[in-house]
């Protein structure tokens, strides 16, 4: 069953830009950012066995590997 909502355009080109590709649906990216809340532990566990790895901005991997030993992130990462 489906239901039409009301949201404003900001946050509607926030959902089309978290689109992967042309047939991921508004369904879908909501609920890959907006799981449901685990009630266990176990069911915690499984969301992450199951998760995909986050993407990596490479760029600020390389700035906090250099930076480390250091006191505070580069004013960049800020």
């Amino acid at each position: 069953m489906s239901k039409t909502i009301t949201i404003e355009d900001d946050v509607y080109d926030l959902l089309a830009s978290l689109k992967e590709d042309s047939r991921d649906s508004f369904t879908r990216v909501i609920r890959r950012y907006l799981p449901r809340p685990c009630e266990t532990a176990g069911e915690l566990l499984d969301v992450y066995e199951h998760a995909p790895l986050p993407k990596v901005n490479w760029d600020v991997l390389d700035q906090i590997t250099a930076g480390r030993g250091r006191h505070h992130l580069p004013h960049s990462l800020l």
